[in-house]
């Protein structure tokens, strides 16, 4: 458990990075950093670990600084109670399931408390039956559950995941998502989880942050986000848009081919296609300057057609 502070937090390279960040990330609660690529997503998560030095500002967990560039005080990162999982796995290919997990234990315990403890961590990752494999013989699923299992094995406070699930295919990366929201839950850990997928973070989070160009644009829960976004970047970065004017928008969920005798209010437009998506077609319909997207259950041609709209669900900015 920790809850981390982050205070005028600056990086720069060639150009600002990150840009005197104040942001509080909840204890116990899994939180998403997102934005687009170059927000500074990976930087804040690596200056956190302690991985990458900050320029100026302070970083606490709990309270107690681990990074003040006033003081000069940079606490290491085997100091700071953290585990990271990467894209990559990072396994040994010539060590066992078992044998990566116990690397980074074997100093601190007994051999018995090494065996008990490796094993407890793939029992929470339900792969004991796997222990003896080595990573060429494991799915990318299985490798990544591995690094999981190493991960917690240490009894972290904090768990940071930078673009861990990225190179899964799709049905075994939502699969993944699930297990690790049950299992940082199970455990009350906190933990950081960079994506680029607004599905992933969506899916996964109770706290997401959205970065840009290396500044804080909104905080909050999932739904905070998508259904009270605060800016139109924050709108449209976290689902389409259907924009009504220069400050308001619906999302296409709230939006339908017009009945008769409807009472909402309607908007006139030009179907442009149709495209079929699986469980309904995309239809794309231009209304005034804008195209709108409209989930429905058959294909239109193009022609002219009316649209209501639920005004109760108008996102305005």
């Amino acid at each position: 458990m920790v809850a981390i502070k982050l205070h005028e937090l600056s990086k720069s390279y060639q150009h600002p990075v990150i840009n005197q960040l104040n942001l509080t990330i909840p204890d116990q609660q899994i939180t998403a950093l997102i934005g687009p690529s170059g927000s500074g997503k990976s930087t804040l998560l690596n200056m956190i670990a302690g991985l990458t030095t900050p320029d100026s500002g302070q970083i606490s967990f709990d309270d107690q600084p681990i990074f003040d560039a006033a003081t000069h005080f940079n606490q290491p990162p085997a100091q700071r109670h953290l585990a990271m999982v990467f894209q990559d796995f990072a396994l040994w290919p010539h060590m066992t399931a078992q044998e990566n997990i116990a690397f980074a234990l074997e100093k601190h315990l007994t051999k018995p408390e090494l065996v008990a403890q490796v094993n407890w961590a793939l029992e929470q990752v339900s792969l004991i039956d796997y222990r003896q494999r080595y990573p060429h013989e494991l799915s990318g699923g299985q490798q990544q559950r591995v690094a999981l299992a190493r991960a917690i094995a240490t009894q972290p406070d904090l768990v940071l995941f930078d673009e861990a699930l990225s190179a899964l295919d799709p049905e075994l990366r939502t699969r993944l998502q699930l297990e690790i929201r049950t299992l940082i839950h199970d455990h009350q850990l906190t933990a950081i989880f960079v994506t680029h997928d607004r599905q992933e973070a969506l899916r996964m989070a109770d706290h997401i942050v959205l970065l840009r160009a290396g500044q804080l644009v909104q905080a909050g829960t999932a739904a905070q986000l998508y259904q009270q976004p605060q800016s139109q970047f924050a709108a449209s970065f976290m689902g389409t848009l259907n924009q009504i004017d220069a400050h308001q928008a619906i999302r296409p969920e709230h939006v339908v081919v017009s009945r008769p005798n409807i009472t909402r209010p309607t908007y006139q437009g030009i179907v442009r296609s149709s495209t079929f998506m699986g469980d309904h077609f995309d239809t794309c319909v231009q209304v005034n300057n804008y195209d709108w997207h409209v989930k429905t259950e058959l294909p239109y041609s193009p022609a002219p057609i009316t649209l209501s709209i639920n005004p109760h669900q108008i996102l305005t900015y």
